[in-house]
């Protein structure tokens, strides 16, 4: 029986991408074959959190997608889509997080990358950034849509 973090993994990878695959309203018709599997990891934590809600939203030409403790925000470049993703450290112990983000245009336009942040403190919250995608693949999108494939706290 998988521990409550790989519960809580698997339903935090579930709804995000449930979720933010409907940024326009519609569903996304990009063929799942275009986009990364997500691999599954096992840890111990000692509580399960009950699943948040997802949120996605724009400000300005940015579209963000808010998940509990990870936000995501994709904007438009000429050269791809700026990506940052944030995620605030609720454990009590340091916490390295793997987090693969996908963005795509729901027409075939797909490119994603993986982060990782490493030992971020109990109560602070790590941030990274990259551009993923590039114009070489086609246009850019210009309301990307924001997949999480996958979210995995690895604690100490």
């Amino acid at each position: 029986m998988p521990g409550p973090r790989v519960a809580r993994a698997l339903c935090l990878m579930a709804a995000c991408v449930l979720a933010a695959g409907c940024t326009d309203g519609a569903a996304d018709t990009t063929p799942a074959s275009q986009r990364p599997a997500t691999p599954s990891a096992e840890q111990s934590s000692p509580q399960a959190r009950p699943s948040p809600v997802a949120s996605v939203h724009s400000e300005g030409r940015t579209r963000v997608l808010e998940y509990g403790d990870l936000i995501v925000r994709a904007t438009p470049e000429n050269s791809g889509v700026r990506t940052e993703i944030e995620v605030a450290n609720t454990y009590k112990q340091d916490t390295t997080y793997s987090i693969q983000i996908s963005i795509a245009d729901g027409k075939g336009w797909t490119a994603y990358n993986r982060f990782w942040l490493q030992d971020v403190p109990p109560g602070k919250t790590g941030r990274d950034d990259a551009m993923i995608g590039s114009e070489d693949m086609g246009p850019v999108p210009q309301v990307p849509k924001i997949y999480v494939d996958e979210f995995t706290p690895v604690g100490k």
